[in-house]
């Protein structure tokens, strides 16, 4: 790729990044990425990447790139119980909120929790995966596989929203009232008591007695 070329698709990738942080991936338009970039019309973007999807694509692939990286090196261990696992999903993702680019990268994310239920469709990186299949297998054994499936999205969920919420406080200019490690320390706890948890349709309230029931 010519050097020109390669700059201007940085460009993009760095406009299209800080917008659809800022602003929501489906909100921003098209034409606000490529003016933020220096561009005049749409077409270098279409060349580039084809449209947004894939400008989106592009943006989560350098980030996923390197939590890959990261993940591997935590799930080479010769054993893995639930709290390595979860450790994996959250460490390498948290680490970004240190970095500008990172943490509008983990908003983007949080924004995309709609898709997460699609984990299992063979599109997930390969460490990640990993992780998740690690985890499904280490839930309580009388949960049936639906539920497995369920426990793990709702667990992306909750790590996906929290971590998002935390990088635009930062970049919003507040001071978080726990400190980094101690915050992701009780992040990862929180999603290890939510996955193992037993005890199928407690939650559930007892319904009212009819009147003049026995």
């Amino acid at each position: 790729m010519p050097r020109d070329a390669a700059g201007t698709r940085q460009r993009l990738l760095v406009a299209g990044r800080r917008l659809f942080a800022d602003n929501g991936v489906y909100a921003t338009s098209l034409k606000a990425v490529v003016e933020q970039a220096g561009q005049r019309n749409t077409s270098a973007l279409h060349y580039h990447f084809g449209g947004r999807d894939g400008l989106l694509t592009a943006i989560l692939d350098v980030h996923n790139a390197r939590i890959e990286t990261a993940r591997q090196s935590m799930l080479d261990a010769p054993t893995l119980t639930l709290d390595d696992l979860v450790a994996a999903v959250v460490l390498p993702q948290a680490a970004l909120l240190h970095e500008q680019d990172g943490r509008e990268f983990l908003s983007i994310i949080s924004q995309l929790s709609d898709l997460f239920d699609r984990w299992e469709d063979g599109r997930t990186p390969e460490q990640a995966m990993r992780a998740f299949l690690g985890i499904k297998q280490r839930l309580p054994a009388d949960l049936p596989d639906d539920l497995r499936h369920e426990r793990v999205t709702r667990f992306l969920e909750l790590v996906a929203q929290a971590l998002g919420s935390r990088a635009r406080q930062i970049d919003a200019g507040l001071t978080p009232t726990v400190e980094h490690d101690t915050w992701v320390d009780n992040l990862a706890t929180m999603a290890v008591g939510a996955l193992s948890a037993t005890g199928r349709g407690r939650g559930r309230p007892t319904p009212p007695a009819r009147a003049g029931s026995r």
